[in-house]
């Protein structure tokens, strides 16, 4: 038998696939979550980023094509013909235009939305190539300088510094046209500084350092506050929507669903239930070792990998596993993480918050 479906067959059964995927989330034993609405949403905006952005951004982009992730926001524009890529760990955005009817015009609209954007995920789709939302105090601000080293926050200065790069910065190659702009050095700080009342109130709420917070979120996204992950991690620390997100719910909040997208989005919602699930690692996964700097270290390594996979690294049984990091110092609980834990990106992660912890005493 020879049987012949056409493109849009592939596109409709793939459409049903995503949406029986995403069904577990939705339903929990046979209710349905009191914010089942807003989950359809979270639904519609999956179905939105793998059926039709990936498709459409790689027909101008090829092989070149980039997505958002943890500590890059990637923004195309100008019918995907114009992408924008702001590197928050490097410090570096580009903007730059392939194959558009009119890209030295393409770029300089873009650069202005690039420094007007407001530290607001939700006046940003990351998923068409629909403009970005001006409104608002950008959260650029003062983590780039124009020509005469001064931050941009107003429009007039921002179209001022858009035309001196168009004038002096733009290089192209065939078809592509781009340009490159350095963030300050001290972007991070600049950035923190915004989130810092956010870290002091969930500190408070929590009994936690607000170092560890900070430490935590520049691991996580460095101060990306459009942060996503293939994972199904959002937001500035990257919180997971079925596993820490739902625990946090339904530990802190009372809640039984999970969080949404667009919640986890939200930079005060997001540091919230960050924090909010470092404190449960503390005193639910983690309540019976002893010592704080030991408890830490744990904490730390178990919010990137899970609590189960820490005790790994000590014994397969959980319990011999709490006796023998009880009968640890602090110092030969922090190596046997380091080298013992069974996930290598845990291994780094407890290396890296760490060392930023420091950063921000």
């Amino acid at each position: 038998m020879n049987l012949n479906f056409s493109p849009s067959f592939f596109s409709y059964f793939r459409l049903v696939g995503l949406w029986l995927l995403c069904l577990p989330a939705l339903a929990d034993d046979g209710r349905l979550p009191d914010n089942f609405a807003e989950l359809s949403d979270d639904v519609q905006a999956v179905i939105l980023e793998y059926a039709f952005f990936s498709e459409k951004a790689n027909q101008v982009w090829g092989q070149d094509f980039e997505e958002a992730s943890a500590h890059a926001m990637v923004k195309y524009l100008d019918d995907y013909h114009t992408r924008v890529h702001i590197d928050f760990a490097a410090g570096r955005i580009r903007v730059e235009s392939e194959r558009s009817k009119t890209p030295l015009t393409a770029i300089k609209q873009a650069l202005v939305a690039t420094l007007l954007t407001p530290a607001d995920p939700s006046a940003v789709d990351l998923y068409t190539a629909a403009d970005m939302g001006i409104t608002g105090k950008p959260f650029l601000a003062g983590q780039v300088l124009d020509q005469d080293g001064k931050s941009i926050e107003y429009p007039w200065r921002a179209e001022r510094f858009a035309q001196y790069l168009i004038d002096h910065k733009v290089r192209h190659k065939g078809a592509r046209y781009w340009v490159d702009v350095a963030m300050v050095r001290s972007h991070k700080q600049r950035s923190a500084a915004g989130y810092r009342p956010l870290v002091e109130r969930a500190a408070t709420r929590y009994k936690l350092s607000p170092s560890l917070i900070l430490a935590v979120i520049e691991t996580e996204s460095s101060f990306n506050p459009f942060a996503v992950s293939h994972a199904g991690a959002y937001g500035l620390m990257q919180v997971m929507q079925n596993t820490a997100g739902r625990d946090v719910y339904q530990r802190i909040y009372g809640r039984d669903d999970r969080p949404t997208r667009s919640y986890l989005l939200n930079p005060a919602n997001n540091i919230d239930a960050g924090s909010a699930y470092l404190s449960i690692l503390r005193d639910v996964y983690l309540r019976d070792i002893q010592g704080w700097q030991k408890r830490e270290y744990c904490i730390i390594a178990a919010y990137n990998g899970g609590a189960g996979n820490l005790f790994k690294a000590f014994h397969s049984d959980r319990k011999k596993a709490v006796q023998r990091i009880n009968a640890m110092s602090a110092e030969e609980v922090y190596r046997t993480i380091v080298h013992k834990h069974p996930k290598a990106e845990s291994r780094r992660y407890l290396e890296k918050v760490t060392a930023f912890k420091k950063h921000w005493f």
